[in-house]
């Protein structure tokens, strides 16, 4: 319940900074037409009102102590939350994310998908390596063959040159 409280104030602050900085950024336009900034803040003013009347809907909806309440027990809450698979799960993803580049895919994806194996209850080893390695495969010739997306090598000369070996197999 804060929570609902605490992300409408967020997107209101982010929705008038977002109105700010759109007229601030873009070139005026003349006045007889609608330019390319005022799109974006006629939607943003419709978006602001709709946060608006949802904090004030949910002042309306719930009594005073009722929020203190909520307020009190959100800490308690986020500790619970950091401690939850769902939040490691998230680290993972970020972790994966800033080791994309670096590693490259060849590497990443298998350890990514090994971790979250672990996170998930996996118990046998041998199999999570196998189908980690298996559908990190499928995943690198789905996207480098068949769609021609360049994915990333790496920049660890080894792990590059892996990389290389591999597109000089399926081929682009």
């Amino acid at each position: 319940m804060a929570l609902e409280l605490i992300v409408n104030v967020v997107l209101m602050i982010a929705a008038v900074f977002a109105f700010w900085y759109v007229g601030a950024t873009m070139p005026k336009s003349p006045d007889s037409e609608m330019g390319a900034e005022q799109w974006p803040q006629m939607l943003l003013v419709l978006l602001i009102i709709a946060i608006a009347y949802n904090i004030f809907s949910y002042f309306k909806k719930n009594k005073k102590e009722d929020v203190k309440a909520a307020f009190a027990a959100f800490f308690p809450g986020i500790v619970r939350f950091v401690k939850s698979k769902l939040f490691i799960g998230m680290v993972l993803l970020v972790v994966m994310s800033l080791l994309y580049e670096p590693l490259g895919f060849i590497v990443t994806c298998p350890l990514f998908m090994i971790s979250y194996g672990v996170l998930l209850g996996a118990r046998k080893p041998l199999p999570l390596i196998i189908s980690s390695l298996v559908i990190t495969l499928v995943l690198y010739i789905g996207f480098s063959v068949f769609l021609s997306v360049m994915l990333p090598r790496g920049y660890v000369p080894f792990l590059r040159s892996a990389a290389f070996f591999l597109e000089s197999i399926f081929g682009r």
